[in-house]
C-alpha cells in the first residue's frame, strides 16, 4: 500500500492531510506577507476542504449523509469569502497577531506555525470529526427524520450567521464614533453570528448521531466550537475591547451574551 492509499483509505487520514496541507500553504505566504491574520479567513475554508476530501475518499454515502458535507462546504466557503473580503479591506494584521508578534520578535515567524498555524488545525481536525466520522462508517441513514431535523437546525444556524454578519458589516461601513449595533439580531443577543456558528456545528452533530449512531462519542467536537466561541476566540475576548466603548455597559445590561433573547430585552 502506497502512501496515498493509506492517506486516501480514511476520511479521518485524509481529512487531516488535506487540512495540513493547505495550512502549511497559507503559512508560507503568511511569513512573506508578514500578516499571520490570513488564517482566520481560511478557518472556515478548512472544514469545506476536509468536507470536500470525505465526498472524494468515500464511496457509501446516503444522500443525506452527503447533504451534511455540502452543507458544511456552503458554511465554510460563506465564511472564507466574508473575513477575506474583512481582510482586505481592514488592510493590516488583525490586532492579535500583532500582540504575538511583538512577543515573539523575531521568532515569530516560525513560531507562528506551531502558536497559530498547526493548533488552528488540530482544532480544525476535530471540530470536524462528526462529519468525518459519518463518511467513514458510511451506511444507510439510521433515523432520517432527526437526520433532516438536525440539517434544518444547521441551516437555521448558517442563515442567522449570514444575516447577522450582513447587519454588522453594513453597520461598520456607516457608523458613525460611539454608536453601536443594537438593532436587528443584535438586540436579541450580544454575538449572534458567534451563537448562530455554535447552532450550526451543534445541527452537524445531531444529524451525522442521527444518521451514523456510531459517531455519537464525536460529542467533544460541538462542545469545543461552542467553548471556543464563548470563552476563547469569541464573545470573551471580543468584549474585552468593547467594554471601554462609551455605552457598551449599558448595552450588556439589557441584552443577552450568547443566546437571543426571544421576548425583547431586558429593561
Amino acid at each position: 500500500m502506497t502512501l496515498i492509499d493509506l492517506v486516501s483509505d480514511s476520511p479521518f487520514r485524509a481529512g487531516a492531510a488535506g487540512a495540513a496541507l493547505m495550512l502549511a500553504l497559507v503559512w508560507l505566504v503568511s511569513v512573506r506577507i508578514k500578516d499571520a491574520s490570513i488564517v482566520d479567513m481560511f478557518w472556515g475554508l478548512g472544514f469545506a476542504v476536509i468536507a470536500a476530501i470525505c465526498l472524494l475518499v468515500t464511496e457509501n454515502l446516503a444522500p443525506l449523509t452527503a447533504a451534511t458535507l455540502w452543507l458544511v462546504i456552503l458554511w465554510g466557503v460563506r465564511l472564507f469569502v466574508h473575513l477575506g473580503t474583512r481582510w482586505r479591506r481592514e488592510g493590516e494584521e488583525d490586532y492579535r497577531y500583532q500582540k504575538m508578534r511583538a512577543y515573539h520578535g523575531a521568532k515569530f515567524w516560525w513560531r507562528s506555525l506551531f502558536t497559530v498555524f498547526i493548533l488552528q488545525g488540530v482544532l480544525m481536525w476535530l471540530v470536524a470529526m462528526p462529519y468525518m466520522a459519518a463518511a467513514y462508517f458510511g451506511g444507510i441513514v439510521a433515523l432520517p427524520g432527526v437526520t433532516v431535523i438536525g440539517l434544518i437546525i444547521a441551516l437555521a444556524g448558517l442563515i442567522m450567521e449570514t444575516l447577522s454578519d450582513r447587519q454588522l458589516t453594513q453597520f461598520r461601513a456607516n457608523a458613525q464614533p460611539g454608536e453601536l449595533l443594537d438593532s436587528g439580531w443584535w438586540a436579541r443577543t450580544r454575538h449572534p453570528n458567534y451563537f448562530a456558528d455554535a447552532m450550526f456545528w451543534w445541527g452537524i452533530y445531531i444529524a451525522v448521531v442521527a444518521a451514523t449512531p456510531e459517531a455519537i462519542w464525536t460529542i467533544f467536537a460541538p462542545i469545543i466550537m461552542s467553548y471556543l466561541l464563548m470563552n476563547v476566540s469569541g464573545a470573551k475576548m471580543l468584549e474585552r475591547r468593547l467594554i471601554k466603548k462609551p455605552g457598551y455597559a449599558d448595552y450588556m445590561a439589557r441584552t443577552n451574551r450568547f443566546v437571543p433573547r426571544i421576548f425583547g430585552n431586558k429593561k
